[in-house]
């Protein structure tokens, strides 16, 4: 390679878009090959994100347009599928202002969520008491018997205790916002005053495979008690009627 060559490649290298490399870095987070590195390459992941904008993702300066939103016909939630396959979803989702997406859960997966464009209200739990390690051997036990629940085709709503982890308001400006199997797996997100945007990572994305008990649903909650100053009761629910989106196309730099 003669010199200006490896000038060329070096400037390739400086002049790759952000979330390019916040793609890939995302791909070999979650590669089960390099599983025994996870908490630090999340950590990494998580501060490539903290530096994202709106721009850097193709974001359309129109959906920020608060008369878009009080169209009679449009959707309170608007998704912007960025990419998926087996190992991750990276998207962005839009809320027209002041709506709010209902509490759901994220089973069994990990998640990153940056706020690009407004300002929202999150506030996430924990299930309660809280478990930082799952045992293999009890983990085993209950998805059997969640496997067989789901086979005879009874579904009992879920209800469980849950500690409040976070509540705070996050814009452009502030970090990304994290979520473990276990450490504030739930979560609802509220847009403000005006319309808001955020980019997040889940994996693995839903519908995928939990071992022994099936596909990753999203299911739905709402708190029907406050048990103490930070611990709920929370009970499961449909899929709140207020909640259904439009999809817009990604404008950002091509990926994969």
């Amino acid at each position: 390679m003669d010199k200006r060559d490896e000038a060329k490649s070096a400037m390739e290298l400086v002049n790759i878009p952000p979330i390019v490399s916040i793609y890939r870095h995302a791909l070999h987070t979650f590669d089960d090959r390099y599983k025994n590195d996870l908490l630090i390459n999340l950590e990494k992941l998580k501060s490539m994100m903290d530096f994202l904008k709106a721009d850097d993702l193709g974001y359309d300066n129109n959906l920020k347009d608060e008369a878009l939103w009080r169209q009679p016909d449009k959707a309170p939630c608007t998704y912007i599928e960025v990419f998926q396959n087996n190992q991750i979803n990276m998207s962005i989702f839009v809320l027209k202002p002041g709506f709010k997406m209902p509490l759901h859960d994220h089973p069994h997966m990990h998640g990153l969520l940056k706020v690009i464009s407004g300002a929202v209200k999150i506030r996430s739990f924990s299930e309660y008491p809280l478990k930082q390690d799952v045992d293999p051997i009890e983990f085993q036990s209950v998805a059997r018997k969640e496997a067989t629940r789901l086979a005879s085709g009874y579904h009992k709503r879920r209800k469980l205790f849950a500690e409040v982890t976070c509540e705070k308001v996050c814009s452009e400006t502030s970090s990304t916002c994290t979520l473990t199997p276990t450490v504030s797996n739930y979560h609802e997100l509220e847009a403000l005053d005006m319309p808001a945007a955020f980019f997040d990572i889940l994996s693995p994305p839903y519908d995928t495979l939990i071992e022994g008990i099936g596909p990753r649903r999203c299911r739905y909650y709402s708190v029907t008690n406050e048990i103490s100053t930070n611990v709920v009761e929370l009970q499961e629910t449909e899929v709140p009627k207020c909640f259904y989106c439009d999809q817009a196309p990604y404008l950002g730099p091509i990926l994969g």
